[in-house]
């Protein structure tokens, strides 16, 4: 079985370095300010100076130590063993259980685990109910990115509006299914996911999304050219390509949330390539949907467009 990615400690321990180099070199800076600062103050009263000193390092302490609680609350990622009949495989378990047990989304919906049935079972119905909720999350931003690119029709714009959608979804997705990701399971599942992306073969791609975007877009320009002023007949083409400029990204951004999603909720170690074709399929599913629930708007953006061109015509 094709294992995930799990290259990035030599990446990880580098950012660690230059990190800790960072703030040492603040640390000296932020020091000198506040000794400048102390002595400036005991120029006017040597008490004062002595308190502005005080306060300033508690202050200091305080910037210092709440990040790096902050950090260390983070959960360690959950490494899972290849044999499912081994101990480490059961402990595995117990511990996603525990922590699936404080999960807040689940709490909300008031999910128990019971101690007769399978512990395998109910952590995976546990993963379908905060399922669910990620994939409210995912479609919300995979309309954002096909109604923003739709009307954009900016690439480099689009491009960097997209990445940064992909990477705060993932941020995002990773918090529902379990709020505290380590800094060590973002990097792995930001490489994962990448990597499962980029693996993906483009001419699958393009005939999944002719066999999802065709049919819709014919659907429906055919009662919505009507929406638009007589004559203007050239503007579905532009109408065509919008809706599929937002097509394609909305559906990279489906898919990539599905990606996580899979990783996320896996209980065994996944593999790409079937992960890869489960996700494509299911994105594809969510973008029907979207460009359904959202393609009138871009015709109505049109619509408007095309009439006030023509009022500006007539009135030369």
């Amino acid at each position: 079985m094709e294992k995930p990615v799990d290259t990035f400690q030599p990446i990880i321990k580098t950012l660690i370095r230059v990190g800790i180099g960072l703030l040492v070199l603040l640390m000296i800076i932020a020091f000198n300010n506040v000794i400048q600062i102390s002595s400036f103050m005991s120029g006017i009263h040597p008490l004062l100076g002595q308190i502005t000193l005080v306060v300033l390092l508690l202050v200091f302490l305080a910037l210092l130590l709440l990040p790096l609680i902050s950090f260390l609350s983070f959960r360690k990622a959950l490494p899972i063993p290849e044999d499912e009949n081994s101990p480490e495989f059961a402990n595995y378990l117990n511990e996603t259980k525990r922590r699936l047990q404080k999960n807040r989304y689940l709490r909300e919906k008031d999910y128990q685990f019971s101690d007769g049935s399978d512990l395998k079972n109910q952590i995976i119905q546990a993963y379908e109910i905060l399922g669910k909720r990620s994939r409210e999350l995912i479609k919300g931003k995979a309309t954002g990115v096909f109604l923003s690119t739709s009307i954009s029709q900016n690439g480099v714009l689009d491009s960097f509006f997209v990445l940064g959608t992909l990477t705060k979804m993932l941020w995002e997705v990773s918090r529902i299914y379990e709020e505290r990701p380590s800094i060590a399971r973002l990097v792995s599942l930001y490489g994962n996911v990448a990597a499962t992306v980029l693996m993906a073969r483009g001419i699958e791609d393009l005939d999944l999304l002719d066999e999802q975007v065709e049919p819709l877009i014919a659907s429906i320009l055919g009662g919505g050219m009507a929406t638009l002023v007589p004559g203007a007949v050239m503007a579905t083409n532009l109408v065509v390509n919008s809706i599929t400029e937002g097509s394609v990204n909305a559906l990279l951004t489906l898919r990539v949330g599905c990606i996580a999603q899979g990783y996320l909720s896996s209980v065994t170690i996944p593999e790409r390539k079937a992960l890869r074709r489960s996700a494509t399929i299911e994105a594809c599913g969510m973008l029907g949907e979207v460009m359904k629930e959202n393609s009138v708007l871009i015709l109505k953006a049109f619509a408007k467009g095309a009439r006030n061109a023509a009022k500006n015509t007539f009135k030369l």
